[in-house]
């Protein structure tokens, strides 16, 4: 099963990073010049935090900031999430989903800064059919995205939930419970 490989195997080793006191404007260019979507912001090459497009947009775009005048320190999202390099690709997908993150840099057992994984990377391990799907289904909300007919009472409701493979209301679903 390739998700349970560690992230040493798939993580990207040459990571955009940046120091803490460098202007937002510094940092984009060197994200364009990388390709990516983010830098890791370091000190003692050590990660400290991160800066990501989204940043780049809300904090900056949409408040009609100058790029050049803000420190990345004043944007990034900090404290930072880690994982070691022997952290298996499943568990950092389920730390991405737990809490809601696209980017985990790799650090090892000194702190220091040495790869980062992202959602696409493990997307691109997972694509064996089944392993995403089984990602998905570990993680998936039991709720259907629209309503429809419950298939236990015949009565429309407006949200479905799945119970032991029946799209059911509420009330059915609570029934079962108790």
């Amino acid at each position: 099963m390739h998700t349970d490989l560690p992230v040493k195997e798939i993580m990207t080793t040459k990571v955009c990073k940046a120091n803490a006191d460098e202007n937002v404007q510094e940092v984009a260019k060197r994200m364009v010049s990388f390709g990516v979507g983010s830098a890791v912001i370091v000190k003692n090459n050590k990660p400290v935090g991160i800066v990501t497009e989204k940043d780049l947009i809300v904090k900056i775009v949409a408040k009609n900031l100058s790029p050049a005048s803000v420190k990345v320190s004043e944007i990034m999202s900090s404290p930072l999430i880690t994982i070691k390099p022997t952290t298996s690709i499943r568990e950092a997908a389920n730390i991405m989903m737990k809490k809601g993150i696209r980017r985990l840099p790799i650090v090892n057992n000194s702190g220091e800064l040495i790869g980062i994984i992202t959602d696409n990377d493990i997307l691109d391990v997972a694509l064996d059919l089944g392993e995403f799907a089984t990602l998905v289904k570990e993680h998936a909300v039991g709720y259907a995205e629209m309503g429809g007919i419950c298939e236990k009472c015949g009565k429309y409701a407006d949200i479905l939930k799945e119970v032991n493979g029946l799209h059911v209301c509420e009330d059915c679903a609570t029934e079962g419970e108790g």
